[in-house]
C-alpha cells in the first residue's frame, strides 16, 4: 500500500473517532433555552425591548463593499502595468464612495 492510501486511512479513522466520541461525550440537555434558535442576542420569541441600531448594519455593508474593493486591488496590483486606467478609475470610486459617506455623515460613530 502506498503512504497516501494509509494517511488517508488514518485521517479518516481519526476522524471517526473524533467525532464519535464528541457526540458520546456531549452534554445531552434538551431545556428550552438549549434548543431555541439564537438571534444575535435578542429574544427569538415575545416583544423585542432593544431595537436594533440601523447604524451598526451601514457599517457592515460599508465594511463588506470596501472589502470587496480591496480584494479588487490586490487583482489589478499583481496584474501587467497597462491597467493602470483601470486602476485609477477603480481608485476614484472607492473615494467618491467614501467622500459621499463623509458628505452624508454616515461615518460619524454613534449610538
Amino acid at each position: 500500500m502506498s503512504v497516501l492510501f494509509m494517511v488517508v486511512i488514518f485521517t479518516l479513522l481519526l476522524l471517526v473517532v473524533f467525532y464519535s466520541g464528541n457526540f458520546l461525550l456531549s452534554c445531552k440537555d434538551f431545556y428550552k433555552n438549549k434548543v431555541s434558535s439564537f438571534e444575535c442576542g435578542f429574544v427569538s420569541v415575545g416583544k423585542i425591548q432593544n431595537s436594533f441600531s440601523i447604524h451598526f448594519f451601514i457599517m457592515m455593508l460599508m465594511f463588506v463593499i470596501f472589502d470587496l474593493e480591496i480584494v479588487m486591488f490586490l487583482g489589478i496590483l499583481v496584474s501587467d502595468s497597462s491597467s493602470l486606467v483601470s486602476f485609477l478609475l477603480l481608485l476614484s470610486f472607492i473615494f467618491g464612495g467614501f467622500y459621499m459617506e463623509w458628505w452624508y455623515g454616515k461615518l460619524i460613530w454613534f449610538i
